[in-house]
């Protein structure tokens, strides 16, 4: 009896042994299959974005004049006459094109520059950090370049509105307003650890997509959603969609960013400049944190005001004809300021 149950039992162990092996061998053939399918996807979005990258360069050509800045070559569209210029900077991954309705509609009215950073846009790579005060320097010689004399109204967008403000400290005796349209905030130094890990998982998930050709086909319909022209969308998505947008991205907000925090917190002090703060009124932050950032940005000059642009996001605060309008609205009432010495009005 005894003999005969422990045969049992052994084929019982047995079959089991076996059963987990079949299991695992089927696992095993998954994820081997799994791990074939994902790097042929890999490949073919490599494949994908480098045709794509190529086919588009025959699409589209610059629109404005190149300047040599340092070594390397910067592209910049001035349109309209008058004084103060205007100068338009853009965000991170941006360049002068995001500009389009807000340049058409300030041309008639003064002078206005949007210009590409190196590496972004038209402009070629540049050697070197990419560090705020030598992004400022290469847009005064720039400007210097092109024979666009001061006093300037500095616009700048998102990261790009940061970059305006510390252009405005550097050469304080050149700027005459400054327009912040949605700025991105900078983390303070304590708090830049905790952002710093939450960014380098962003960042590792964007590179991905980026060298894929995922990122080009998330941002197709994205600036036609934000109000752009057809062809204007088209060329945008096309320059957004680049290696090279990403990797001068990261050099400027990532890999710059203890810089970038410490000349952001150096130039919060304008003085009496006249500053407009514009914000997006469709932004993802709650209500509490808007306030409180509200007031820490109208802070940075005794002579500012903010305006909310009801209905418009991050994007369309551009990209839009009727927010764009008021974004330009608010340039000239800048202008206006910095020309009369009247303090803006809230």
């Amino acid at each position: 009896m005894s003999t005969h149950v422990a045969t049992r039992g052994n084929t019982e162990s047995s079959r089991t042994t076996q059963q987990k092996r079949g299991c695992l061998f089927t696992v095993g053939r998954v994820l081997k299959w799994f791990a074939i399918f994902l790097v042929a996807l890999i490949v073919l979005g490599i494949g994908y974005q480098t045709v794509a990258t190529e086919l588009d360069k025959g699409k589209y050509s610059p629109r404005g004049q190149f300047y040599t800045v340092n070594g390397h070559q910067m592209h910049m569209i001035c349109m309209g006459e008058g004084s103060p210029a205007v100068i338009l900077e853009a965000g991170a991954t941006a360049e002068s094109l995001w500009w389009y309705r807000i340049q058409q509609q300030l041309a008639a009215h003064t002078q206005v520059c949007a210009y590409d950073r190196a590496g972004l846009g038209w402009s070629e790579v540049a050697e070197g950090p990419r560090d705020p005060l030598t992004i400022a320097a290469d847009l005064h010689k720039l400007l210097q370049e092109a024979g666009v004399a001061g006093p300037y109204v500095v616009a700048g967008h998102s990261f790009g509105a940061v970059w305006a403000r510390i252009f405005a400290t550097q050469y304080p005796q050149e700027v005459s307003g400054v327009v912040l349209v949605d700025s991105t905030v900078i983390p303070r130094r304590d708090d830049y650890p905790s952002w710093k890990t939450f960014n380098d998982i962003v960042q590792a998930a964007l590179w991905l997509m980026s060298r894929t050709g995922v990122l080009r086909l998330t941002v197709a319909n994205q600036f036609e959603v934000s109000g752009y022209p057809r062809d204007v969308a088209l060329e945008l998505s096309a320059r957004q969609a680049l290696n090279q947008t990403f990797d001068t991205s990261y050099a400027e907000t990532i890999a710059a960013m203890t810089a970038f925090i410490d000349s952001a917190a150096s130039s919060e002090n304008l003085g009496d400049l006249p500053l407009m703060v514009l914000w997006a009124g469709a932004g993802p932050m709650s209500s509490d944190q808007q306030a409180e950032i509200r007031a820490q940005t109208a802070g940075y000059s005794s002579n500012s005001a903010t305006q909310m642009i009801e209905g418009a996001d991050h994007g369309s605060i551009l990209g839009n004809e009727a927010y764009a309008q008021q974004v330009t609205d608010a340039i000239l009432d800048v202008i206006a300021a910095a020309e009369t010495g009247q303090p803006l009005a809230q």
